[in-house]
């Protein structure tokens, strides 16, 4: 992109691909339902979201073009304006008569966007861009489209309820299928790619997507949906994703990103690209409405049922082989396809199966499709319902054709090979440093293959601890208690009372030293919740786990205010550091003021691959958040105070967290339901899987539970084989 200095990835130059490009659906479904297992797809998907951001698909009209370089004729507020403006997109015209499966149809056509509702949010809210005021106001717009599993549902839940009343299966969506019965057209995929896509790449696309989620919130998601509203209603569709759209506060939380970010440095190159973005955004959504208009999609009833002879046809041949109609064999025509459907469903119309205009008096609906029939359920009722329509409309005169099949904008390249990517990762990444690795696996994003990295370093480091518990003799090796959702709480609430049993009842004035009521592990108190950041996953979020722990993540950052963000009142807590402290996540030299330990690097390595280790980050968490409440955290809290004015930063670190974390409604209470519900998930579909993931869990928690309360024996043990002497920010 010309017009952006932005940097790009490192995909890795030299790695092999495959020789096919990947088309729409592949891309969608690999990056959307299992991105760990699919970084190689991460060059690809970069490569489509810069074409689709492109001058050639993304014009600027004249009047916003003048407004990104006249700074002083415009103002920051003005040209936010003015982008909203630019943004607004005619009302659809509806010109001839749908069939009654079309509403449904533009329902199903727009389940990708629908289900990954707020994923281009997700990069803004990552480690290396969330600590300021642009990523808090898109912070506390993801909570909102997320949802809370103590509170509200979120977006995609309620889309998932709309698609679910019209009778087609969220999961259908991004399931594998057969061509010919894809579930959405390929253009469909690509509308709801752009704003995926952007949220993988926050370095490198920031700004277009304050612009692409400018238009989101103030124009979007689908204007045609809602003119579409008052038909759906009337057939009982779950209309919860429109009526309970938080528009007003999402278009205004909106705009206050964009006039944050203009208020950090508005130059013409920046303006370019927000205005690249929400054009972007509507050109997108422009080319899919005119698709649902168009031939891309099935409109009238003759459309649908065409559409279900070509869906049927792969198995249909053989049942119709003796079969012949007007002297034609009827599985030759099948199997033809294309023109010879059309000729089919004619001879069809003209045979005595049919009577135009009465479908009642046709013998193919009043006997061949029923139980005296030879296709007796062989039509879905929404079928039966198209082939009706089209009897009925036999005879009518013939409307305009409709215009041609929009094209796809954007530009599809081969995915990497995964063998090779990861041979590159070991090659690129093998021999770094731990505070090289940290800075990159904080900036995954620029470091892609890092991904696939960290899941190897995670599992070796897993490896050595589980070797440590089961064989140091030092640590006493136990086995986790049988679960039950009784014994993790009982758990839980004996933590309490060893904090509390802790706690030192000298005065803290008689014994308080410099810093010593500060964090025990200075880089993990500046990214405090790292290890959650992976939560913010629009596919999972209607899982109860994947909710709480993101809402763990988002308390953390301050819940969209950033005086309340825990890592910047950490960075407060440790000016004894220098200026450097207040360095951006992005700055390497940031690194350089602490000493970083395996464990430490692993506790963020495990946040980009939350599905394959969400056992371990369950145990990790509830063993962080349970750690120091009404005990070390109380002791750190009275140090600093007495260390007068100077430790105010840390006397509210320890403060803050004595009380956020509190073991009743607190982030230790969400961290036990997150455990709980992700148990009672396996007991349901995996019930023989129930003692192995527990014992995962109650690992991470054993270690540290040791690092809190274990013998100084233990604790030497575990700091010897991790580098580290607590997992959690204070305590």
């Amino acid at each position: 992109m010309s017009e952006s200095d932005a940097p790009a990835p490192d995909f890795g130059e030299g790695v092999a691909r495959r020789d096919a490009a990947c088309t729409p659906r592949e891309l969608f479904c690999a990056l959307f339902v299992d991105l760990e297992r699919s970084v190689h797809f991460l060059a690809p998907a970069f490569e489509l979201a810069r074409s689709l951001l492109s001058p050639e698909h993304a014009p600027l009209d004249a009047e916003l073009c003048r407004a990104t370089s006249a700074l002083d004729a415009v103002s920051a507020s003005a040209f936010t304006e003015r982008l909203e403006r630019s943004g607004r997109v005619p009302a659809a015209p509806l010109d001839g008569r749908p069939g009654s499966s079309w509403p449904p149809r533009l329902v199903r056509e727009l389940g990708p966007l629908g289900l990954s509702d707020g994923a281009w949010l997700r990069g803004w809210v990552q480690v290396n861009m969330v600590e300021s005021e642009v990523g808090m106001r898109m912070l506390r717009q993801l909570m909102l489209r997320l949802g809370d599993p103590g509170s509200r549902e979120g977006h995609a839940a309620r889309f998932a309820a709309l698609l679910k009343s019209l009778g087609t299966p969220p999961e259908s969506i991004t399931r594998w299928e057969w061509d010919e019965s894809a579930p959405c057209a390929d253009i469909s995929y690509e509308h709801a790619l752009l704003g995926l896509c952007l949220g993988f790449f926050p370095s490198s696309f920031s700004l277009e997507t304050l612009g692409y989620n400018l238009w989101m919130a103030a124009v979007g998601p689908c204007p045609l949906l809602d003119d579409l509203a008052p038909s759906l209603r009337q057939r009982g569709a779950n209309l919860r994703y429109l009526d309970q759209q938080e528009r007003t506060t999402l278009a205004d939380l909106a705009r206050q990103a964009v006039l944050h970010a203009l208020a950090e440095s508005d130059t013409p190159p920046r303006r370019r690209r927000i205005a690249r973005g929400v054009a972007a955004a509507r050109a997108s959504y422009l080319r899919w409405q005119d698709a649902m208009l168009g031939r891309n999609v099935p409109f009238s009833p003759r459309d649908f049922v065409l559409e279900g002879i070509r869906r049927k046809a792969r198995f249909a041949i053989e049942h119709h082989r003796d079969v012949r109609l007007a002297r034609c064999s009827v599985a030759e025509l099948i199997a033809q396809g294309g023109d010879a459907h059309e000729l089919l469903l004619d001879k069809i119309a003209a045979s005595r199966l049919v009577k135009p205009g009465d479908p009642d008096q046709s013998r193919f609906i009043s006997h061949s499709i029923t139980i005296d029939g030879p296709m007796f359920d062989a039509f879905t009722a929404a079928e039966k319902l198209d082939l009706r329509e089209w009897i009925e409309r036999l005879g009518e005169p013939t409307r305009s054709p409709r215009s041609a099949p929009v094209p796809l904008a954007g530009r599809y390249t081969p995915p990497q090979d995964p063998d090779d990517l990861e041979r590159f990762a070991f090659e690129r990444y093998g021999e770094l440093s731990n505070n090289d690795l940290y800075h990159r696996f904080a900036n995954a994003d620029l470091h892609p293959a890092i991904i696939v990295f960290g899941r190897i370093f995670v599992a070796e480091a897993l490896e050595r601890l589980c070797h440590a518990l089961d064989n140091d003799p030092r640590l006493g090796s136990m086995n986790p208690p049988r679960y039950s959702e009784r014994v993790a709480a009982e758990m839980v609430a004996e933590q309490h009372e060893k904090n509390v049993r802790s706690r030192n009842r000298i005065a803290p004035e008689a014994e308080a030293q410099p810093g010593s009521g500060g964090p025990t592990n200075p880089i993990a108190a500046i990214f405090d919740g790292c290890w959650l950041q992976g939560f913010a996953d629009v596919r999972r979020s209607e899982h109860e786990e994947y909710g709480w722990l993101f809402r763990i993540y988002a308390s953390e950052h301050g819940d969209g205010e950033l005086e309340w963000n825990h890592d910047l009142i950490f960075r407060r807590a440790l000016t004894e550091l220098g200026p450097d402290v207040m360095l951006p996540k992005t700055d390497r030299r940031l690194y350089d003021l602490f000493a970083i330990g395996v464990g430490s690097v692993a506790t963020l390595a495990v946040s980009l691959n939350t599905q394959r280790f969400l056992p371990e980050i369950l145990g990790l968490n509830l063993g962080i958040e349970a750690t120091g409440v009404g005990g070390e955290y109380l002791d750190n809290w009275k140090v600093a105070r007495a260390e007068g004015p100077g430790s105010h930063y840390k006397a509210l670190a320890a403060r803050l967290h004595n009380s956020i974390d509190n073991y009743a409604d607190g982030h230790t209470k969400w961290s036990l339901a997150a455990v709980q519900a992700f148990m009672r998930r396996v007991k349901e579909a995996a019930p023989s899987q129930l003692d192995a993931q527990w014992r995962r869990i109650w690992r991470l928690w054993r270690c540290q539970d040791i690092f809190t309360h274990g013998t100084e024996i233990e604790k030497q043990a575990l700091a010897e084989h991790f580098g580290v002497t607590s997992l959690a920010p204070t305590g």
